[in-house]
């Protein structure tokens, strides 16, 4: 039960310095590590990866509000390009719970991976290019539900897409992990808060489980996270945007290794 409860707080440790670094959730990393713990435990095979994904989704909106809020006190968040791709993210956060509630995520996961390592390589090879372009709201708005689709569907909050479309549309680097922070809020409320209603039909779910959200993981994770996510905005605007560029980069390549080579779903 303690190595149970201090692995909670470990990663939520790690996954908010992820965030508030990167802008990502850190459900790339919650994610496989609430399986493998929930898998100990014994919960049911058929709604394990279910709870480790609707239980991220609930600790990233925590998480989130912390690095955003960070990144707000220092100026980096565009009210203007996050408004129209939230609305989007919304629809699509709970459109991809009711996804995952019956999809097999493995050819999923590999399209995800392709795209992330194109990505990686994109930004690597394009560091200097931060000319500002016009985004038209209605292509964010469609950007945002496919990405909030994505990121509800894996139970990560969104900056692993969110970044490079922000950095794309000329938005420094900087700017761009703050805005994409704030993204994960509304991926994550309404992500969990369908995982919650598709989860409370279920029968033989785990003591103190709402829906498919384990309460004690959520609330330690969220805890940890919470306090690190400061420390990771802090980490980010140490450092130079080229730095910070090729550290985001490989966190894409990782990801992609994740995303090809991680447990199946």
């Amino acid at each position: 039960m303690l190595v149970e409860l201090l692995a909670y707080l470990l990663v939520g440790s790690f996954a908010g310095i992820l965030a508030g670094m990167f802008g990502v959730g850190g459900g790339i990393i919650i994610v496989p590590v609430l399986v493998f713990i929930f898998s100990i435990l014994g919960f049911e095979d058929s709604y394990l990866v279910h709870i480790a994904i609707g239980t991220s989704l609930a600790t990233i909106f925590f998480t989130g509000i912390s690095s955003a809020r960070s990144h707000y006190l220092k100026g980096s968040i565009d009210a203007k390009a996050f408004l129209p791709i939230a609305i989007g993210i919304s629809f699509g956060a709970i459109l991809g719970a009711f996804i995952a509630s019956s999809l097999n995520g493995d050819i999923l996961r590999k399209i995800i991976g392709i795209f992330a390592f194109l990505i990686a390589i994109q930004m690597m090879f394009n560091q200097n290019r931060n000319v500002k372009k016009s985004t038209n709201k209605i292509v964010s708005m469609l950007t945002g539900v496919g990405i909030g689709s994505a990121s509800s569907v894996l139970g990560i909050g969104g900056g692993s897409f969110t970044v490079p479309f922000f950095k794309y549309n000329g938005i420094d680097m900087k700017t761009s992990i703050g805005t994409a922070a704030a993204c994960g809020i509304p991926i994550a409320f309404f992500g969990s808060l369908s995982f919650i209603a598709i989860g409370l039909n279920e029968e033989d779910l785990p003591p103190l489980a709402l829906g498919f959200i384990y309460m004690p993981a959520m609330f330690l994770i969220s805890l940890a996270s919470v306090f690190t996510a400061s420390i990771g905005a802090g980490m980010a605007h140490a450092i130079s945007d080229k730095i910070l560029t090729i550290l985001f980069s490989t966190l894409m390549i990782l990801i992609s290794t994740y995303m090809f080579f991680g447990a199946s779903s």
